[in-house]
């Protein structure tokens, strides 16, 4: 199954929940069973209703039914994940929210330049927001598609929160779209908020055009009902041929560049290499070679763009004793990957996930983020990143 995203009026958490009712993707029942293991009250329910949207009737969602004592108007990052942690979510739902409430956690503490540990949420700490991302979590775990996504529209103007009068679309919510299709509308209004764009982000959809077997399409209304479009997600639920399938690698053309060198000392060697990435080679080995007339050597070798290619050899001439380069172009493959944050006893950590085919089959942890807790906690590296190892299996096994 692929589903795509149509964006035609932005994109919320009751939106995403609402479209994906709507195309009948949601067994509604077991989806609230869920929701009221989250300890904000055992009797939570999902209320939908058909309205209108400009021109478009699509489904409208809100939630009821959770204990008063749950209100609150901010929660801590770490108080959220908890409460995910502690609740009978399934593994993989759990993994998902986490991640969809870590992606808004690391783009709201770039943005006031603090630690993530200190993170809390206003608007997306209640109630109703939590419900948004855990349902949406849910949907997805559920599905199991792969996901499209069109350009993503963003309003103009200011809106007014907990932290004072900010723009549109706000800062949180513009550092999640980064890499995504921006269309400026004429429209004084948040069409993607937080939510929408964390759940945006946490999807790595695909921006390349969809294509298969039509099967149906469902409509999320958001809650206003403008003017000037109408404020509507649309699902759009493909059923793809094999040869239609995502690929399972990713796949580019690079340039190449080698030399042997058997008369320089290792140490400077060793500086070049930096220097080389510095200038920006996308990766650089030295590997040990046995050369002409019985000679110890070394091959030096890069791969880079090619807007980086001639100045990478400028560098290896000017700093290295060779006369001569090979140069040429290479195809590589590889794994779609992305970045996510695991926690650990002596912190948080990040890890590399490796995906074939949309199957996560690798976790590896980032060598950088194990070294520095290794130092400010005192403790050997090697207990960390066993750590590090063990949140990362976690992930393979959800």
């Amino acid at each position: 199954m692929h589903i795509h995203l149509d964006l035609l009026g932005g994109l919320a958490g009751d939106m995403f929940l609402a479209a994906a009712i709507d195309a009948e993707l949601v067994d509604i029942e077991a989806l609230e069973a869920a929701l009221c293991t989250l300890g904000l009250g055992r009797g939570i329910r999902i209320v939908c209703e058909k309205v209108m949207r400009g021109a478009i009737s699509g489904t409208h969602v809100r939630f009821e039914g959770w204990d008063l004592e749950a209100e609150a108007d901010h929660r801590h990052l770490s108080t959220i994940l908890e409460m995910i942690d502690q609740s009978g979510l399934q593994p993989g739902v759990k993994a998902r929210a986490k991640d969809m409430f870590n992606v808004l956690g690391q783009a709201e503490a770039a943005i006031h330049g603090i630690a993530l540990e200190r993170v809390h949420f206003h608007e997306v700490g209640a109630v109703d927001s939590l419900l948004d991302f855990v349902s949406a979590a849910w949907i997805v775990d559920r599905v199991s598609a792969s996901w499209s996504v069109s350009d993503v529209p963003a309003g103009r103007g200011t809106i007014v929160t907990d932290h004072g009068t900010i723009p549109v679309p706000a800062p949180a919510t513009a550092k999640l779209l980064e890499g995504f299709a921006v269309v400026y509308r004429d429209i004084e209004a948040e069409l993607v908020t937080p939510t929408g764009a964390a759940i945006l982000r946490s999807l790595r959809p695909s921006f390349a055009p969809a294509r298969g077997i039509l099967q149906t399409t469902g409509f999320g209304c958001g809650t206003r009902n403008m003017k000037a479009l109408s404020n509507v997600v649309r699902f759009v639920v493909l059923e793809q041929a094999a040869s239609e399938l995502k690929p399972t690698t990713e796949s580019d053309v690079v340039w190449r560049v080698a030399t042997e060198i058997d008369d320089m000392n290792p140490e400077i060697l060793a500086h070049v290499e930096q220097l080389l990435l510095d200038a920006g080679a996308l990766d650089v080995v030295r590997e040990p070679v046995l050369m002409k007339k019985g000679r110890q050597g070394v091959r030096l070798s890069l791969l880079c763009g090619e807007d980086h290619r001639e100045a990478l050899i400028e560098t290896i001439f000017r700093q290295t004793s060779t006369f001569g380069l090979r140069v040429d172009t290479v195809e590589r493959r590889k794994l779609d990957r992305e970045s996510r944050l695991v926690e650990t006893p002596f912190g948080s950590a990040r890890v590399k996930l490796g995906y074939l085919a949309g199957e996560l089959i690798k976790a590896t942890p980032e060598y950088a983020d194990c070294a520095k807790l290794a130092q400010v906690q005192g403790v050997a590296l090697q207990d960390v990143y066993q750590a590090v190892q063990r949140a990362a299996a976690a992930l393979l096994e959800s």
